[in-house]
């Protein structure tokens, strides 16, 4: 490992370049609070530029080769936290995964994607991605100094489990084999078109059994500063239920009770909320359209 320190001025800080997971975490439990991770730091820029105070040492973890790996095995695809959000342009197993690949398409514009990273995004706490890895039930993987963990990313988000000597390592996600019985979406809406802050974000992922009874239910919200939140109100007034059995009216009523959208000055907390029940809803229904065949119902996919 390495590090730079420019003398004359003594505000620029040590930069550690660790090779391994390993070295990186001992630097942080070495100089706790004086130091802070970082990869692409596109979103740190950020920060700083607003005025919060740079952290004495700065661990970069551009040359921990493992954090930059994906890869396929078991079902699982497993994206190091290193990955850029501009990977959909050149990896083939995110280029296969095409509900990953056109959110990544979304986020910021091609020179922040080439630099910021999928494990950035996350670990941010408010990324635009974060609604679809929780409608895809990512998990992550975290390292410690005496451990590691695996866990829920929205028991994370509200648990908040990471500590300060703790790093994320890999993100994983289940890959569906069976596709004719599941459906996944995402919606990022913005102020212009594209290279634009999410007004919002919403996601969602359904599976249903041979009967078309809906059994796995995940939808979500977030995106721009709204905080992301896994809709659990709602996922249960759908789950084990037909198409034909949903009450649309109540869904709708319990997004907008369950998001907690922001206000600013340009777009108020209610019609977000009506933004995020309206794409969410019509995500739904053009999935669960009911034609008879017969004795049973059959999901028009």
């Amino acid at each position: 490992m390495v590090y730079q320190f420019d003398g004359l001025e003594p505000k620029t800080p040590f930069i550690w370049m660790p090779v391994t997971v390993e070295e990186a975490i001992d630097l942080k439990k070495q100089f706790g609070i004086e130091a802070e991770f970082a990869s692409g730091a596109t979103l740190l820029q950020l920060q700083w530029m607003n005025g919060r105070k740079m952290a004495q040492h700065l661990i970069s973890l551009e040359q921990i080769s493992s954090l930059k790996e994906v890869k396929l095995k078991n079902n699982v695809l497993s994206i190091g936290a290193l990955t850029t959000l501009g990977s959909y342009q050149n990896n083939s197993l995110i280029k296969e995964n095409v509900i990953l690949c056109n959110a990544l398409k979304t986020i910021a514009a091609p020179a922040v994607r080439n630099r910021g990273t999928i494990g950035g995004n996350v670990m941010g706490g408010i990324g635009d991605l974060i609604p679809l890895l929780l409608a895809m039930e990512a998990k992550l993987y975290i390292q410690g100094p005496n451990s590691s963990i695996i866990v829920d990313l929205w028991d994370w988000l509200q648990n908040k489990q990471i500590t300060g000597n703790e790093l994320l390592v890999k993100i994983e996600l289940p890959v569906e084999v069976n596709e004719k019985t599941c459906f996944s979406f995402y919606r990022k809406i913005g102020r212009r078109e594209t290279f634009t802050a999410a007004i919002l974000t919403v996601s969602g992922k359904i599976k249903w059994d041979e009967k078309g009874v809906l059994n796995i239910v995940r939808l979500a919200v977030g995106g721009g500063d709204n905080e992301p939140k896994r809709l659990e109100k709602t996922e249960q007034l759908l789950n084990g239920k037909t198409g034909e059995e949903i009450n649309w009216k109540a869904v709708y009523s319990s997004i907008t009770n369950e998001f907690n959208a922001v206000e600013d000055s340009f777009i108020s907390s209610e019609y977000r909320k009506k933004i995020a029940a309206n794409l969410i809803v019509a995500e739904l229904k053009s999935k669960l359209t009911i034609s008879s065949q017969g004795e049973g119902h059959i999901y028009e996919i």
